[in-house]
């Protein structure tokens, strides 16, 4: 090497300069990086993320990029103690008289093997993954990405992962895991014959209407709920619009062949007024103009009964500045006729004496005995259900309930009747099926064996003896004796789901069929 003339480092193999020579570009990963006259950065970055790019073996040490070759002092790895050995002293004596102090001998230390310093694919989409559900299941803002914080934190967590920016997770891993789910629950929804769907209407913060639809069925005794869709209602919300919308959702997801019920919300007008500032504000502004206090709608509560009062007698209060509101909306849902408004009218007149009874008997002991008078009256006047043929059945196979839920013990006697019944009958048509086909069968046999006659002779004996023990178990014992068993399970905790019972003892009562 001629004097004065300085080695090009090993980096520049691997990147490129710009043309305004203050950046330049990794031709590995495409990243691009600033440049300011050293190579520092650009060899930790090939140490870390391509560390393979890099021979650990070779050692120069006119190499400019020193900094990031650690001097050893006493300690040397097994390769160079290996060639330090082979040095002669006298050499090494001559060498520290007759020349400056030499550097001491260097070497590259890499932070472990390739699989330590760099992920793999499936480790990168692993954690790609889990931060998508993170952000979905948590409602956090895309922005999420971009926090100081959550960059440290991650980094802590995972060095070696690079968190994905915005516009990734917006054009690349959100929609690949929206595809990936969409696929795998319309897949599900071929095998499932019948479903249920609810639906609601709400506002956004920019005041943009939408409806949200969610989709109930069972799928290998799982309950499974999840919401299909969200679409913008840019009309009116009548009910011609909402069908329509309702339809197109139907035909995109192939299932309106298999709907059974559908339940909307019934706090259409309320709800607009709480998810609408504008709406609220024009309420407010209509109230002032008539000189009337200003009040808001209220909402409803499935859990306090008296809620529901509340909230009509709020409509009632607010009706002449509701109604010339409602007729400057643009996006208003469907108003109250006048019928409607009567039966609001009804209502109120006739729970305004419970709501009073209610707030004075919950300061009194008085309350206790007015519970049970309740209780009493609701039995009585709803006892005529246990008489449903449907309802006692539902009530008798659900594994919290049984007959325990009965008032009356004819009622639950009359259940267990039915039910068995119609289990009797199950097991009756399959013991025909069964016979028909042990039938053909045994005269295919026949055909094909007719001429090893020895062999089949010899079970012959056995063959009569089976059929005569399936003859003599009747399906009407058969029932009796699956019934008795499932009364003397333990009632399942009423606050569990009961499709994890029905799942463990499923096989079970199955085999108890088919044996019989």
């Amino acid at each position: 090497m001629r004097p004065g003339c300085k080695q090009r480092s090993v980096v520049w193999d691997h990147f490129k300069k710009h043309i305004n020579n203050k950046t330049v570009t990794c031709q590995i990963c495409k990243k691009d990086y600033k440049y300011y006259g050293n190579t520092t950065n650009l060899k930790e970055h090939l140490k870390r993320i391509h560390p393979t790019k890099l021979n650990p073996i070779t050692h120069n040490e006119d190499d400019p990029d020193n900094q990031l070759i650690q001097t050893t002092e006493n300690t040397f790895s097994p390769s160079t103690s290996a060639i330090s050995s082979n040095l002669s002293s006298e050499h090494l004596i001559s060498s520290q008289f007759s020349e400056p102090p030499s550097k001491r001998p260097r070497q590259l230390k890499l932070f472990g093997s390739t699989k330590v310093n760099e992920l793999s694919d499936s480790e990168i989409k692993a954690i790609d993954k889990s931060l998508i559900k993170m952000i979905v299941a948590d409602y956090q803002p895309l922005s999420l990405v971009e926090n100081v914080g959550f960059i440290e934190y991650t980094k802590k967590l995972q060095p070696l992962y690079s968190i994905p920016s915005r516009k990734v997770l917006t054009s690349k891993l959100l929609p690949q895991e929206y595809n990936a789910i969409l696929l795998k629950i319309k897949s599900i929804l071929l095998n499932v014959n019948d479903l249920s769907i609810t639906t609601d209407m709400w506002t956004s913060d920019s005041n943009k209407s939408y409806i949200t639809m969610t989709c109930h069925f069972i799928f290998d005794d799982q309950l499974y709920s999840p919401i299909i869709a969200t679409k913008e209602v840019s009309d009116r919300h009548t009910g011609q619009n909402i069908a329509a919308t309702l339809t197109n959702i139907f035909n995109d997801w192939n299932i309106a062949n298999k709907i059974i019920t559908v339940v909307s919300d019934n706090g259409t007008i309320v709800g607009h007024f709480k998810h609408s500032s504008n709406a609220t504000e024009k309420l407010k502004d209509f109230q002032l103009q008539m000189n009337l206090p200003p009040l808001k709608v209220k909402q409803d509560v499935p859990t306090r009964w008296n809620s529901s009062f509340i909230m009509m007698e709020r409509l009632v209060n607010i009706k002449a500045p509701l109604s010339a509101t409602m007729s400057t909306l643009p996006r208003a849902p469907n108003y109250l006729n006048a019928s409607e408004w009567e039966i609001i009218l009804d209502c109120t007149h006739i729970l305004k004496p419970f709501q009073i009874m209610t707030a004075e008997l919950s300061e009194t002991d008085v309350g206790d005995v007015f519970r049970n008078m309740l209780i009493d009256i609701v039995s009585r006047r709803l006892g005529i259900l246990e008489k449903n043929k449907i309802v006692a059945k539902a009530t008798f196979l659900d594994p919290r309930f049984k007959k325990t839920a009965f008032g009356l013990l004819e009622n639950a006697s009359n259940a267990q009747k039915w039910v068995s019944e119609e289990l009797t009958m199950m097991i009756s048509t399959n013991t025909e099926m069964e016979n028909e086909i042990n039938t053909t069968e045994s005269t295919t046999a026949l055909t094909l064996n007719s001429t090893n006659n020895t062999t089949e002779s010899l079970w012959e004996h056995f063959n009569n003896k089976v059929a005569q023990v399936k003859t003599t178990s009747s399906p009407n014992i058969t029932s009796t004796l699956i019934i008795r068993q499932y009364l003397e399970m333990t009632l399942l905790d009423r606050k569990k789901t009961h499709w994890n019972f029905g799942n463990s003892i499923k096989t079970h009562f199955l085999i108890c069929i088919i044996c019989s």
